[in-house]
């Protein structure tokens, strides 16, 4: 045997040719966990389309209006304001653009990432001057929603759905217990 040999009696060369090994596997592991993490990242956006339509369901139901306009007071209270004609379930603040695409002599105060009746996503944005708030809605795919606002709107989604579910119980629960009451 070449080499010198350690206090476990392994020779340096033995040495060498288990590190040359594991490092090996390690390149091999790598390349595979860069195409497992990109069909991770396909399959995320899958789910999550797939959980929109599902949660499409319960918008006009759980989600809130929308406020599309209104006006600013001199002490900065909003009036007149003017809602979308649906309501939508906001799922994600996100960092807000520097101006909005439809104009871009408007900057942008706040940007949201909303759900839709319809099961669609859309980024809303809103501007403001001193007399005026506005907004923007623009269509999102899954897959940009997840590129702007990241795999928590997954989570967030999911939350959604499980506080529709628990308000569902406790009314389905009251509704059981008045009529125990009535009838008994």
């Amino acid at each position: 045997m070449s080499g010198a040999t350690d206090r476990s009696g392994m020779t340096t060369d033995e040495i060498d040719r288990g590190f040359a090994a594991l490092e090996a596997l390690i390149r091999t592991n790598a390349e595979a966990i860069g195409a497992e993490a990109e069909r991770v990242r396909q399959d995320e956006a899958a789910l999550l389309a797939r959980m929109a339509a599902t949660a499409a369901r319960i918008v006009p139901i759980a989600g809130l209006e929308v406020m599309a306009r209104g006006k600013v007071d001199g002490s900065g209270e909003l009036f007149d304001q003017a809602f979308f004609p649906e309501k939508m379930l906001l799922l994600a603040r996100g960092e807000p653009m520097p101006f909005r695409p439809d104009d871009a002599s408007k900057s942008v105060a706040d940007q949201f990432c909303v759900l839709r009746p319809d099961g669609t996503f859309a980024e809303l944005m809103y501007s403001n001057d001193t007399v005026l708030v506005d907004s923007y809605l623009a269509p999102l795919s899954a897959e940009d929603a997840l590129g702007v606002y990241g795999p928590e709107l997954i989570l967030m989604l999911y939350r959604a759905l499980r506080q529709y579910l628990e308000g569902q119980e406790a009314l389905l629960s009251a509704l059981r217990t008045t009529l125990e009451y009535v009838h008994g």
